[in-house]
């Protein structure tokens, strides 16, 4: 594991599942849940530069979801269900009643789906390149063919551990929208690939779940009219996994939400992007404070 920036602790809670490992900064104000996104990711890989921007007026919190970063291994399905009840019971365990959530791509299929299902105990509401509110994927049957196959992920995960090379060629085509912009792209790299190792799968059960053969199994887009939390949207105007017309559509489903595109960043533009994303993101939570 690398180590977290300066005055953000570590700390974890043990489940009969498995223990969740999680990062806490910021001793006064109103509390933030950052959930990240799948595939080799984890709380500090997409949350390294916004937890201590957030930490000076609020309470953050960005764990580790079931079967990523330090919450490995994890017992039971780590599905959309089970990422919403462990979300639950870290906000209870926190003794925290309500929170502003952040997800990014998968994490915010689970902020969205918890907020559905629990909007009491959610304050506002930020979705980065959301997932979970499509109808399908670009290259939807190369995805699904992908997880049917036994040998993808773990071959992928397992070439991606090995190669730096392969690492960068993969964030250029998939998560940014110009590498060479990145400042800190090398420590990206090697933490990429010790999650990759670690995991053993690109693949998580949550996309076993989620992506059918025709269409995904879960999309929240016929139910964000029931969102009543203050909710932005944050695009990259050139994600290659969520097209910019799905954040869009998402701000335009949800009543009264913002829309805020970033240029030349691709799905990670909290990494890509860092100040202009961390900007954003605390603007829009100040505001609800």
């Amino acid at each position: 594991m690398t180590a977290p920036p300066e005055g953000v602790e570590v700390d974890h809670i043990e489940f009969p599942a498995g223990k969740i490992r999680y990062y806490r900064a910021g001793l006064s104000g109103p509390a933030i849940v950052l959930l990240h996104g799948g595939g080799p990711d984890n709380a500090l890989l997409s949350w390294r530069h916004a937890i201590p921007v957030l930490a000076v007026d609020h309470q953050v919190y960005a764990p580790d979801l079931p079967g990523q970063g330090g919450s490995i291994p994890w017992h039971g399905r780590a599905n959309q269900r089970t990422f919403e009840e462990v979300l639950r019971w870290l906000l209870d365990a926190w003794q925290v009643p309500d929170a502003a959530l952040v997800g990014l791509s998968m994490g915010a299929s689970v902020a969205t789906g918890f907020t559905l299902r629990n909007p009491q105990r959610v304050r506002g509401l930020v979705l980065v390149d959301p997932m979970g509110v499509q109808h399908r994927l670009n290259q939807h049957l190369l995805a699904y063919l992908a997880l049917r196959s036994r040998f993808a992920g773990p071959l992928a995960a397992k070439l991606l551990g090995m190669s730096q090379g392969l690492v960068r060629r993969v964030l250029k085509s998939v998560m940014f929208s110009d590498p060479s912009q990145v400042r800190d792209l090398a420590q990206i790299i090697d933490e990429v690939r010790t999650e990759a190792r670690d995991r053993g799968s690109i693949f998580a059960d949550w996309h076993h779940d989620t992506i059918g053969s025709r269409s995904m199994r879960i999309n929240h887009l016929p139910l964000l009219d029931q969102v009543r939390c203050p909710t932005m949207v944050i695009q990259g105007d050139s994600d290659a996994l969520v097209p910019a017309a799905a954040g869009q559509d998402t701000a335009g489903a949800i009543p009264d939400a913002s829309l805020r595109v970033i240029g030349g960043a691709g799905h990670w533009p909290n990494r890509e992007r860092p100040n202009e994303f961390n900007a954003a993101l605390r603007e829009f939570v100040n505001a609800r404070s």
